[in-house]
């Protein structure tokens, strides 16, 4: 199989998980949400265009599809969060840290070693991020203006905020990687159907 075309057949599953309803926390983020898992899953068999195009084809299904109150920042947050991990490893592959080819993810230990790294790149960018992104959700939901500050008082104040919204990008960043990669590894899909 092309990349292109497993690309566009997960981007078109991611699609399908993206219609499902997740159950959502207080600040608007779903707890557990599969869309990203066909995304990583295309850059495990494809490499980082065919996870481009299928988190672009899943993040346009969210911000076109979605019944939540703001489609569009969700989407971007989720193209954003799941685009640091995928990207931190093939940064991680060009800078020669791991071999550049799908199999290289294929043993346990370079996941246990990937996965941190994406983690705090995913926090550096999304808790930053939801700052802004959670002020908005609840705006929208409350129908009146919410600041920053009424919104971080929600989670307890400043610190409390970056340690909840730093575990939970972490808890993403883990589900993101160790589900798709149980999919991938030892089931051989990756000596089956990728080509790179």
């Amino acid at each position: 199989m092309s990349w292109l075309l497993g690309a566009l057949l997960l981007g078109a599953a991611s699609i399908l998980i993206a219609m499902i309803p997740k159950p959502r926390l207080f600040w608007g983020s779903a707890a557990i949400d599969p869309t990203s898992f066909p995304w990583i899953i295309s850059f495990m068999l494809y490499g980082p265009l065919a996870a481009l195009l299928s988190s672009l084809m899943g993040a346009l299904a969210i911000a076109l599809l979605s019944p939540e109150p703001t489609p569009r920042l969700g989407a971007a947050l989720k193209f954003v969060g799941t685009a640091c991990v995928w990207g931190t490893w093939w940064a991680l592959m060009q800078a020669g840290v791991i071999a550049c080819s799908g199999s290289a993810l294929s043993p346990p230990t370079a996941l246990l070693a990937l996965v941190p790294v994406a983690g705090l790149v995913r926090c550096l960018v999304e808790v930053p991020a939801c700052y802004v992104a959670i002020p908005y959700y609840m705006s929208r939901t409350l129908d009146r203006p919410v600041f920053p500050r009424e919104a971080l008082s929600e989670f307890g104040g400043v610190g409390r905020y970056v340690l909840i919204m730093s575990l939970f990008n972490l808890w993403l960043t883990l589900l993101d990687s160790a589900i798709p990669w149980a999919l991938v590894y030892p089931t051989d899909a990756y000596k089956t159907w990728g080509t790179w």
